[in-house]
């Protein structure tokens, strides 16, 4: 699991799922964007959280809605699927970004924004994990 998200029960559903209903604190966008070497903002946009309320609930340290951390939650779990399946973070970050043609030629980031897009996905990264490439 990626540093990034070590306080977190990702691999671990039903604690995952308490603690989306609670609400994810907005820093974690921040932390993903570090992650990712991208804006916070460009994070919030790939889980449909506007740049304004991104912004206020930062400054008010108040927690995201079940629906946004649900969100953010399934972008976590890609992250932490691709530092696994490509062994480090610096491999993970490069890919997530990266156009694939397995991928209808879009990013896994861009593809991380729908639970569907997050499945095909999650099935490329188990077909490197378990090297199968075609």
């Amino acid at each position: 699991m990626s540093v990034v998200f070590k306080s977190y029960p990702l691999e671990n559903d039903l604690a995952m799922a308490a603690v989306v209903l609670g609400g994810l604190p907005p820093s974690v966008v921040k932390r993903i964007g570090a992650f990712l070497g991208i804006r916070a903002t460009k994070v919030g946009s790939i889980v449909k959280i506007s740049e304004k309320t991104l912004d206020r609930r930062l400054k008010s340290g108040a927690r995201l809605k079940p629906d946004e951390s649900e969100r953010l939650a399934r972008l976590m779990r890609i992250i932490s699927l691709a530092v696994s399946a490509l062994e480090s973070e610096d491999n993970a970050r490069q890919w997530l970004q990266r156009p694939l043609r397995e991928l209808g030629g879009h990013t896994p980031l861009q593809l991380a924004a729908t639970e569907p897009g997050s499945r095909e996905v999650e099935r490329v990264l188990g077909r490197i994990e378990h090297g199968i490439f075609a």
